[in-house]
């Protein structure tokens, strides 16, 4: 199936209508059809952001999320929505046989309707093919992982975070993007596939920033609590979060590691009482 994008560009008295034609994976054709019944009156990459946030907010455990961007549509738009997630389950029932399947709907839809190539590039956002990443799973995991904690700075649609979580689920999951809208499609891909963990929306090559953050499905695998077995999200504060302690830790070690180097006259006087220091243990 093939969609036409149309960009206008005004000069003068003249428009210019520029036509794109966008193939749709099959898989995803009945959702696109009704996506476009809001893209076609919003912005498309508005729509899905406003999807994804509806989302979060519907499976919201406390409270803490609002749909603001719900404001921009009116009634029937918003039911709308509904739909749309109807289609969406359809498409990850049918994607989803089998514990180590997976499928990144969001991402897939994104980097084929909603991101044109000038956006991707811009923003240096390049998705890796769902094969790599399962290719890079079975080179780097054994399946037998259990209880670990596992990162991935710059996660996009939390993609590799999926691979692993289906190839050896049971680990708790960072997902951590520069992007909002990749964030929220991390949120919605760990509710959506049972992936504990959080998301952290900020600039991992300065760990200390922070926009915003989500843990998602924290008690879903606690046999006592009465969110068990329910997905769920909430909002993350800044000094809740495991990547922001770690980093603040990582940073303490740093600075103390260089006031320790400016106390020696030499490296050779400071690999001398490190050596010293390890008898110690």
């Amino acid at each position: 199936m093939y969609s036409a994008q149309i960009h206008t560009f005004g000069h003068k008295h003249s428009l210019i209508f520029l036509v794109m034609a966008v193939n749709i994976p099959t898989e995803l054709r009945e959702f696109h059809r009704e996506f476009e019944k809001l893209s076609c009156m919003h912005d498309a990459a508005e729509v899905l952001d406003a999807f994804l946030e509806w989302i979060a907010w519907g499976f919201c455990s406390d409270n803490s999320l609002l749909w603001e961007s719900g404001k921009r549509f009116n009634e029937n738009e918003r039911k709308q929505f509904l739909t749309l997630f109807q289609e969406y389950v359809k498409v990850m029932n049918e994607r989803i046989k089998g514990d180590g399947d997976w499928y990144d709907l969001f991402g897939t839809y994104y980097e084929t309707y909603i991101a044109g190539k000038s956006r991707r590039d811009s923003r240096g956002q390049f998705f890796t093919p769902p094969h790599i990443c399962n290719l890079n799973v079975m080179i780097t995991a054994s399946g037998q992982e259990k209880g670990q904690k596992i990162s991935d700075p710059c996660s996009g649609s939390g993609r590799f975070l999926l691979a692993l979580h289906a190839h050896a689920p049971g680990n708790y999951m960072y997902a951590e993007d520069i992007d909002h809208t990749c964030c929220m499609m991390s949120v919605c891909n760990f509710l959506m596939h049972g992936a504990v963990g959080e998301v952290v929306w900020h600039n991992s090559l300065e760990p200390g920033s922070w926009f915003a953050g989500w843990r998602v499905n924290h008690n879903l695998n606690k046999p006592l609590h009465k969110h068990f077995g329910c997905p769920h999200v909430e909002t993350l504060q800044k000094e809740e979060s495991f990547v922001f302690q770690h980093w603040k830790t990582q940073k303490t070690v740093d600075e103390h590691n260089m006031s320790a180097h400016t106390l020696f006259s030499s490296e050779e006087d400071m690999f001398s009482v490190k050596a010293s220091q390890l008898t110690l243990f």
